[in-house]
């Protein structure tokens, strides 16, 4: 029985067709495009589409129910439960589209080991292959202007952005969630944690375009350069210079 493009109406389990019990026999073929119904259960093993038209298209109007689930029950060996490939320069491989106010377009859920025996896993794994290519690993734009919400954020300790970039393009590191850095970069070192910032070599001070004024909340002053020479403001306005140029 030749099959059109839209195959079937009804469940679907793919492929050389069998009517599941319970199914009903095909309806007659529409004479204008070859498409033959199942308004049953359908199921099927080795189902092979190789076509120059779109050769698949699923859609659910439940509320409760996945359009596809793609289910890899096997528990060995390296079959996936989903291969895309794409030998197409031109465009993505993958698009996904979502209008979620509350969770991502895109969820991993990763069920990890309580034993820590899956230290090689990751929630998402990128392999930029070919050397000397120059794809980026990850990239975040915002094609119709600039956003109000965080570009990245990572959380993993209670009650801390353990690193996020907001969409102003300030970075936190260790900050209280949710909360604005209060600069450029803003590190905060957590009780009995080591040093804010480490760093092992050199740390180089450009001259600051205008000397700091006013204060921070949280107190302290600020070390910058000018002409050179190392300065400091403190926290009352009073300026040292502790090295010269």
């Amino acid at each position: 029985m030749a099959l059109g493009r839209r195959l079937f109406v009804g469940g679907f389990t793919a492929g050389a067709v069998s009517v599941a019990a319970g199914g009903a026999t095909p309806a007659a073929a529409a004479a204008d495009d070859g498409v033959t119904v199942f308004p049953g259960q359908v199921s099927a093993e080795g189902f092979t589409a190789d076509s120059g038209v779109r050769t698949g298209f699923f859609k659910t109007t439940s509320v409760s129910e996945h359009a596809v689930t793609v289910y890899q029950a096997g528990q060995s060996g390296s079959g996936a439960a989903l291969n895309i490939i794409s030998d197409n320069p031109d465009t993505s491989a993958v698009y996904v589209r979502g209008v979620e106010s509350g969770r991502g377009s895109v969820k991993i859920a990763h069920v990890g080991r309580a034993d820590g025996s899956d230290a090689s896993a990751s929630g998402l794994s990128i392999d930029l292959q070919t050397a000397g290519t120059a794809a980026q690993g990850i990239f975040v734009t915002a094609t119709q202007g600039p956003t109000s919400g965080s570009l990245i954020t990572l959380r993993n300790n209670a009650g801390l952005d353990d690193f996020v970039v907001k969409g102003t393009g300030r970075i936190g590191v260790g900050i209280s969630r949710g909360a604005t850095p209060r600069g450029q970069v803003h590190i905060v070192q957590q009780p009995g944690a080591p040093a804010g910032l480490l760093v092992e070599g050199v740390v180089r001070i450009g001259d600051a375009a205008a000397a700091p004024t006013g204060g921070d909340a949280a107190g302290g002053g600020a070390l910058y350069a000018a002409g050179g020479a190392l300065m400091w403001r403190g926290s009352n306005g009073t300026v040292t210079r502790i090295a010269p140029a």
